[in-house]
């Protein structure tokens, strides 16, 4: 059976009301978000030159430089972030946020973002673990946090945590599970229930209040944050 994304860009195609879908996907997403997030990050780190890559249409504050390689109206450097347009160390924090999946080359794009760092510059970036597969506009690579180690072995790490615990996976598994039970072997009809039936699950991830901060959790989360210093 040939997969294929998620026909019509479900998701995609309410990024065009930013407001709308940002809200949405707060409240209904069967993510619950814990650790360190951008905005966090953002406050140890507001000094200087500050870019988002692979922002979408999302803005996280008006002092962040979104890049993007579509053009929505939030982006102000359109780009492929494996060859940004910026010189060597210009760069003071960077924020990379659930995008390096979506890439084709990961290690391309986490080069570049030490590339245009400044020396002692940070970096935040999440990834998936164990999260299902998601289109935007394809899906290719999942890391352990031993994997994470490795991939930003260039860097200094300064922490790696759970930004989506155990609860928000079984919350998420649970929309594709029943997606794939009751879609009759509909591609279309399974993307749709995908997306439907997070508002029946995604009261589960609230349990990750507590589930995000149990021992061990990293070893069973559906996304890792890490933060990096260049050296």
């Amino acid at each position: 059976m040939k997969i294929t994304k998620d026909p019509g860009n479900i998701r995609d195609y309410f990024k065009k009301w930013p407001r709308f879908y940002f809200i949405v996907r707060e409240v209904f997403s069967p993510v619950w978000w814990s650790g360190v997030s951008q905005k966090n990050f953002i406050k140890l780190h507001q000094g200087g030159k500050i870019v988002n890559l692979g922002s979408g249409p999302e803005i996280i504050d008006e002092r962040v430089i979104n890049v993007d390689a579509h053009k929505y109206p939030s982006v102000s450097v359109v780009a492929d972030i494996t060859k940004l347009p910026f010189e060597d160390n210009s760069i003071d924090s960077a924020i990379c946020n659930t995008v390096l999946e979506h890439v084709k080359n990961p290690e391309g794009a986490v080069s570049e973002m030490h590339r245009v760092l400044r020396s002692g510059g940070y970096a935040y970036t999440t990834v998936p673990f164990l999260y299902p597969f998601h289109a935007s506009p394809d899906d290719y690579t999942r890391w352990t946090h031993a994997g994470v180690r490795e991939l930003f072995k260039n860097f200094e790490i300064e922490e790696i945590g759970v930004r989506a615990g155990p609860f928000s996976l079984l919350a998420t598994w649970l929309c594709y599970i029943c997606a794939t039970i009751f879609s009759f072997n509909s591609e279309f009809v399974y993307w749709i229930l995908v997306n439907l039936f997070m508002f029946i699950f995604f009261p589960i991830k609230i349990l990750d209040v507590i589930g995000s901060r149990l021992p061990f959790s990293i070893h069973l989360s559906a996304i890792l944050y890490v933060i990096v210093r260049k050296k």
